[in-house]
């Protein structure tokens, strides 16, 4: 009692520790104060200078890079001299070019050419004229000005919609061959920011960056406005560059609040003297009000002990005797719980069952027979084996029970199976460790055959469950082991030959040992897979003879429940991938039933059943899909003109404009409208055709390569090597000998 009265007067005077304290640091504060600004100068001097050091180097190597490759690069000069549009070749090559530099630089966002020949504008792969260019204002204001340098910051979007993919960038203008056309490189302002952003900390220091003009280029990145806030404050450091001409400016956020501090010295003396007077109220105020609960107990153990022989001293004795009471009562608990303990000896047998199989417990010699013995089990000196009895259609069996009934029925199976046990003069320890499986540890004499012992043992359990009950049960069979490791891995083999009563049918006994040897080719399910989803895509009927084929070969593999649902997966990939090409409405159509598809393929147990709920899902989804593309316009042309391609694809003077004069389409429509339909551009298409057929004559047949270059529609040999180059990832030649 003496020490708890100790304690709390001690710590009554606690606060005066901490108020002492408090103007100690106060005093601190306004000591280092003064040293600490010059420190914040020296520091925003350096991060203002690194900032404009890491400015200057990132424009002016990309202004380097864009510079040197205008004068060195034949790309470029090609794609400049090059007569049209239609030069394909020169276009690619432009490609190659702008990639280069995007990938050399991160913070370059997109890279367009101006070529005055024609009057177009090369930008993401393809060249449209100046006027249909988002951006013709900025080149036409280029071309007049004939600036050089960095320009910033403005808007700019790729794409005729600006509101969807406007971006504040700042711009490099360079122009090419002696005034034969523009390259233009935007540079996104937030990339920018957000390098710039790594170098300090925005909670306490901020950083500004002003053009030429005087503007803030922060403030107009939309994706910050909602910060302009935090980069205002008093401005410590500021730099100018010469390269580019911009300003840095840098600062503390809370300078304010630093300077207000500075100005009011004699507030915060005037306040750490209140603060201790204060303190001493406090302490006088909360030392009278703890003493008074202490003073009453003194009183009242005073009066206790005046009623009591002497001797002992009564407060001490009432303690001692709390003590013992509350030792007693914990006892008399403990006694209790370790009876409840020894009452559940089911829960903990089903434990050790899990722990024994599962091998999250590792057991001793001595520590293993002492829980056998515990719970009555033989001991493991014989052979054994790990068994998985699994209900067949368990959906089916939760519907048609009910819950107390499915209790009753689980525990009937566990006493047939003990029963066909003893009927054979051997022992079984089975647990239920999931809602439709039954494990169980069969001892197996070393007088018999392991083979012949559990032949009997679960002919007469499959028998008897047939007999009594109106379900059946599957059962799978790990291999005989001798020690504790072997026993864990007859569990896992008897698990995994369940996973094959998905091809082999259900109500029957599938020994590990026994598995069929699964031939998963996946190269020919992805064949199939591919020409199904292609149908698919299609709305050719023809996607139901592929459907038929993958099962058909799902089902001649022989393959384990895991393995069929990784095929699946595999289509609903492919299925993802090709849909994520077409418009948005059939993208949704996709993840509907795709969504209700998986919800239903966690409870199938056969291939046959696999195989229906995918046709339903997929039949719908055809339906659905034919409905759409029937609405939608020009599919008929779209048909026509792929039957063309795919017939006269060796024409070597097959083009848009080719296909555009016979079908009467303008070009620019005709090539949008086949993106949108079937998926990919028309000149993928046509190259993915020649080279298919490339392939397959130097398969088939012992033509050259140059013969075969000019059957499938390439007069010029080069031109055919680089397609198939990309296409097959070889040269013809190389592939040729490789086949």
């Amino acid at each position: 009692m003496n020490n708890n009265w100790f304690r709390r007067l001690l710590l009554s005077y606690l606060p005066v520790f901490f108020i002492v304290t408090t103007i100690l640091f106060i005093i601190f504060f306004q000591v280092f104060n003064e040293q600490n600004r010059k420190e914040a100068l020296k520091a925003n001097e350096f991060l203002a200078s690194q900032v404009m050091q890491y400015l200057d180097n990132s424009l002016r190597s990309i202004d380097f890079k864009v510079l040197r490759e205008i004068l060195t690069n034949p790309s470029l000069k090609n794609y400049f001299t090059a007569n049209g549009s239609n030069d394909v070749y020169a276009g690619m090559l432009a490609v190659e070019v702008i990639d280069e530099l995007k990938i050399d630089f991160p913070l370059i966002d997109s890279i367009y050419l101006v070529r005055y020949k024609d009057d177009t504008v090369f930008s993401n792969g393809k060249a449209v004229p100046i006027a249909e260019f988002p951006d013709a204002p900025f080149i036409e204001e280029s071309r007049l000005t004939n600036a050089q340098k960095w320009l910033g910051g403005r808007t700019f979007s790729p794409f005729p919609e600006p509101a969807q993919t406007a971006e504040q960038v700042i711009t490099l203008v360079r122009s090419v061959g002696n005034g034969a056309g523009l390259l233009v490189v935007n540079v996104d302002l937030h990339t920018l920011q957000k390098s710039i952003k790594q170098m300090y900390d925005p909670e306490f220091t901020f950083v500004n960056v002003f053009n030429r003009s005087g503007e803030s280029l922060w403030e107009r990145n939309p994706q910050d406005r909602t910060n302009a806030g935090r980069i205002s404050g008093e401005v410590f450091s500021e730099f100018t560059s010469g390269y580019s001409g911009w300003k840095v400016e840098t600062g503390l956020t809370n300078g304010k609040i630093v300077k207000f501090a500075l100005k009011f010295y004699h507030i915060w003396f005037t306040f750490a003297v209140a603060v201790v007077l204060i303190g001493v109220i406090w302490v006088i105020y909360v030392t009278r009000r703890n003493y008074k609960p202490i003073e009453q107990i003194v009183t009242l153990i005073q009066t206790v002990a005046s009623q009591k022989p002497s001797g002992t001293g009564p407060a001490k004795e009432n303690e001692f005797r709390f003590i013992q009471n509350t030792l007693e009562r914990m006892i008399d608990q403990t006694k209790q719980y370790q009876e409840e303990y020894e009452e559940n000896l089911l829960l903990q047998k089903k434990y050790f069952f899990q722990e024994l199989l599962e091998g999250s417990r590792e057991f001793a010699e001595g520590d293993l027979k002492a829980e056998m013995e515990k719970f009555g089990l033989p001991k493991l000196d014989d052979r054994w084996l790990v068994l998985a009895v699994e209900i067949d259609r368990y959906p089916q069996f939760v519907l048609d029970y009910h819950e107390q009934d499915q209790s009753l029925l689980k525990f009937v199976l566990a006493s047939i199976l003990q029963e066909s046990a003893r009927l054979e003069g051997t022992e079984v320890w089975e647990e239920w460790m999931s809602d439709r499986r039954l494990y169980a540890i069969l001892w197996l004499p070393g007088s018999v055959q392991p083979e012949e012992e559990e032949q009997k043992v679960l002919s007469g359990y499959l028998e008897k469950v047939g007999q009594y009950l109106n379900f059946t049960v599957t059962i799978g069979i790990g291999r005989g082991a001798a020690d504790l490791r072997g026993l864990r891995s007859s569990m896992k083999e008897a698990a995994r030959a369940l996973e094959y009563k998905a091809v082999l049918g259900p109500n029957r006994m599938i020994p590990h040992w026994g598995l069929p040897d699964s031939r998963n080719d996946v190269y020919e399910f992805l064949k199939t897979i591919s020409l199904l989803v292609q149908a698919m895509r299609l709305s050719d009927e023809a996607w139901e003879q592929h459907f038929d084929r993958l099962f058909e070969q799902i089902t001649a593999s022989v393959l384990s429940r895991q393995e069929m649902m990784n095929t699946v997966q595999l289509l609903f990939q492919h299925y993802k991938r090709e849909f994520a090409e077409l418009p948005r409405e059939y993208q949704e159509l996709w993840t509907a039933l795709f969504g209700n598809l998986l919800n239903q393929l966690e409870d199938w147990e056969t291939v046959d059943d696999l195989r229906l709920l995918c046709w339903e899902a997929f039949r719908e989804l055809a339906e659905q899909m034919q409905t759409l593309r029937c609405a939608r316009k020009h599919r008929t042309h779209i048909l026509q003109i792929r039957k063309y391609v795919e017939e006269n694809y060796n024409n070597p003077e097959l083009s848009l404009n080719y296909l555009s004069d016979i079908f009467d389409i303008n070009p620019k429509y005709l090539s949008k409208l086949f993106k949108d339909e079937v998926g990919e551009k028309f000149v993928d298409l046509l190259i993915s055709h020649r080279i298919d057929k490339a392939k397959q004559l130097m398969q088939e047949t012992d033509k050259s390569i140059q013969e075969i270059s000019e059957e499938v529609g390439y007069t010029n040999y080069n031109s055919f090597n680089r397609a198939f180059k990309n296409v097959v990832g070889l040269a013809p030649s190389d592939y040729r000998k490789a086949i």
